[in-house]
Formats: structure tokens, C-alpha cells, sequence
């Protein structure tokens, strides 16, 4: 698995549809170059289509799932649109490749050069397995469609069967293709690719698995959006969890998958940091008793998130930090004078002499007695 070679080719066997139109299936490989191994799965269409993103995903995941196969450290495939889902994978694939977790490290999503298949061992083996398994099964046509196999002249090859009948004969062939020897002028020198990858296996190779949701997950892209009322909008729908009922930001990050319609949504704060899981709301019917229920426990949860917020927040005393401030600066320390001035005390007309404090209460009552008796002294002069 340290080179993983991804492919989509058209099966050469006629098959029937539902409404008696004959059709052939996809086949969406990959290759593990070092043993031969070939993950795959088949796709057929009820009308005509092609494989897109989404189909070549799940093969791909479900490869990554399986302990025999796992996550490539490389993956080799087209420049075609349906594998634009493989530019997400490089950061996801890095984490099989030991000290290649720095800056510098190679790409390991690598596209081939347009129209050079040759270049791409899948194709080769494309070709192999057709001339040497596929051949055998009734409906083929060979491998020129211009200049189609007959099975009498005039009279094209009679298909094999329904999808459902064609995909467990293939299967067959395939394991039968795992098992048997190869050509000694082969790269797996005679060997088959079950006896390569079990020397493999023996020398203490394994896996570096990933589940089909986180997979899909990885193929996503982070949106900002906005949270209201505990939600948030995105694709036309309104998304929420518990998390967000508590969330006390405007602003989160929402890994939106790039090519599947999502049940569920992964929130993220504005840091990176896991939410939780967000799942679409239900729209209910305005005399539904479950939609106030909802808006109640929301309006409850954000209120207890603010509650243990305040009781968290310790209490503060403003008026010591201000002093604790004050009494931290240093003091300012002024230069020396420029200068005093100073004047003749005997030259001035008048002398500003400030009153005195009276020392004592007795000093008080004194001064107090002889206001009142030169008051009284000058009434008497006036009456007289």
C-alpha cells in the first residue's frame, strides 16, 4: 500500500436492464502495486450516466475500512473531474507515512499525465484481466466496441444477464486472479498476489485503517456561518445540536461534505476545536406542542450555560486592583529647581498672618465669651 493506483474502466460483457435495454457496468479499481491486490467495485447505470465523485468515494472508503488493504501512502490516479475528491485525502493519507509530517513533504496525491495510460499499471491490468477471466464469461464482446464480438454474423453477443447476475461471477474472478501464480517475468516473480501479500503480512506489514464516515468527513470543506437562536443555515436548512443551545459565539465552522447530501454536519468554534454533531431541524406545525417544548429547553440550556458562566467568572474586588495599580507605578521624581523666588517682608505694607486652629474646647469657650462681651460692650455704647 505504499502505492495505490486508482482507475475507472467499462466492462466488456453485455448485460440487461430492467426495461430490456442492454447495457455494460463500471468498474471503479485500485491497485496496490506491490502485491497486485485489486480493491474494487461495480456500478451500472439504469440509463445512461457516468461515474461521478460520489461513486468513486465509497470504493474508496470501503477499501480504507478493510485491515487487508487500509489507507495508501500514495494514491496514483486521473485528472479526471470524478476524482476531484482525492486533493482532500493528501492531508489524511500523510498520516500512514512515517516523518513525512513536516514541512517539505512530497504531495502524495499524484495525478497522471492527460491520455498517457500506459503510464498507470491499472491499465494494464485492465487488459489482463479482461483477455484472461473476463473472456470467459458468457455476453463478452471483447475489447474493441467499434468492432464488437459475435456470436454469429449479424448477430451481436447475447447479454449475460441482470447486473445482480454479473456482479458475484466477477467477484469469482477476481478471487480466482488473486490466487493463481503470475508469469515469473511478472514484478511479483512468479507469484500470486495472495502468496505476495501474505510474505508481506508475515514480514510484519499492517494496516492504517479509517471508517467510511470519517472518510467521508475528510472530503469536506469548512464554512463559516452564523449562529442564531442555538442554529445555524446552511444548504437552504436550519442545523443545530446541544452544543450550540450553549454556545456563547456568533461564528462556527461547519465542515460541509463536498459531495454527499449530509444527514449529519460537523461543527467546529472559530479555533478548530470539536462542537459537536449537527443534525437539520425539524420543521413542526405551528400548533405542534413539540416545537414549544424544543424552543423551551433551548431558551433553558442557554440560560444555564450563562449561569455557570457568571458562577465560573471569580469575584473581583475593583477597588483594591485600583489601589494595588496605583501603589505599583513608581514615583515620579522632579529635577532640582531652576530656581527661588523670594521678596522683602519690611517693604510690604501689610503681612497676610493666617488665622490659628484653637488648640482646645476651653480656648474655644474663651474666645466665644469675649466676642459676646465686646457685642454686648458696643450695644450699650449705642443705647447710651
Amino acid at each position: 500500500m505504499e502505492l495505490v493506483v486508482g482507475d475507472v474502466h467499462p466492462i466488456d460483457i453485455h448485460l440487461t436492464r430492467a426495461d430490456g435495454s442492454v447495457c455494460t457496468a463500471k468498474l471503479i479499481g485500485f491497485l496496490d502495486w506491490a502485491t497486485g491486490r485489486v480493491w474494487c467495485d461495480l456500478i451500472a447505470f439504469d440509463t445512461r450516466g457516468g461515474v461521478n465523485n460520489r461513486d468513486v468515494i465509497e470504493v474508496f472508503a470501503a477499501m480504507v475500512e478493510h485491515p487487508a488493504f487500509g489507507l495508501p501512502e500514495a494514491l496514483y490516479i486521473d485528472n479526471g473531474r470524478e476524482y476531484g475528491f482525492a486533493t482532500y485525502l493528501d492531508d489524511a493519507m500523510t498520516l500512514t507515512v512515517p516523518g513525512c509530517h513536516g514541512p517539505g513533504r512530497s504531495m502524495r496525491v499524484i495525478n497522471a499525465l492527460p491520455y498517457n495510460a500506459p503510464a498507470k499499471p491499472i491499465e494494464r491490468w485492465f487488459g489482463d484481466f479482461e483477455s484472461r477471466y473476463l473472456s470467459t464469461l458468457p455476453g463478452w464482446i471483447a475489447g474493441n466496441r467499434m468492432n464488437k464480438r459475435q456470436e454469429a454474423i449479424g448477430r451481436t453477443v447475447a447479454p449475460y444477464g441482470t447486473f445482480e447476475d454479473f456482479v458475484p461471477a466477477f467477484f469469482g474472478l477476481l478471487k480466482a486472479y488473486h490466487s493463481v501464480p503470475t508469469g515469473k517475468q511478472s514484478g511479483l516473480k512468479g507469484l500470486s498476489p495472495n502468496t505476495t501479500f501474505q510474505q508481506h503480512v508475515t514480514a510484519g506489514w499492517s494496516a492504517i485503517t479509517m471508517s467510511r464516515d470519517e472518510v467521508r468527513a475528510a472530503v469536506a470543506r469548512r464554512v463559516e456561518r452564523t449562529v442564531i437562536q442555538g442554529a445555524f443555515q446552511i444548504r437552504g436548512r436550519r442545523w443545530s445540536c446541544e452544543e450550540l443551545w450553549q454556545y456563547m459565539h456568533d461564528k462556527v465552522l461547519v465542515c460541509e461534505p463536498v459531495y454527499h447530501a449530509p444527514a449529519e454536519l460537523l461543527v467546529l468554534d472559530m479555533k478548530g476545536n470539536r462542537l459537536g454533531i449537527a443534525t437539520a431541524d425539524v420543521a413542526l406545525r405551528p400548533l405542534d406542542h413539540r416545537g414549544s417544548q424544543s424552543t423551551a429547553a433551548r431558551a433553558k440550556a442557554h440560560r444555564d450555560a450563562i449561569v455557570e458562566m457568571v458562577r465560573s467568572v471569580p469575584k473581583i474586588d475593583v477597588a483594591a486592583r485600583l489601589i494595588a495599580l496605583g501603589q505599583a507605578q513608581p514615583d515620579v521624581i522632579p529635577n532640582e529647581p531652576a530656581g527661588k523666588v523670594s521678596f522683602d517682608q519690611s517693604q510690604r505694607p501689610a503681612r497676610i498672618v493666617m488665622p490659628k486652629r484653637p488648640s482646645s474646647s476651653e480656648e474655644r469657650r474663651r474666645e466665644q465669651d469675649e466676642r459676646i462681651a465686646a457685642q454686648m460692650d458696643l450695644a450699650k455704647r449705642i443705647v447710651g
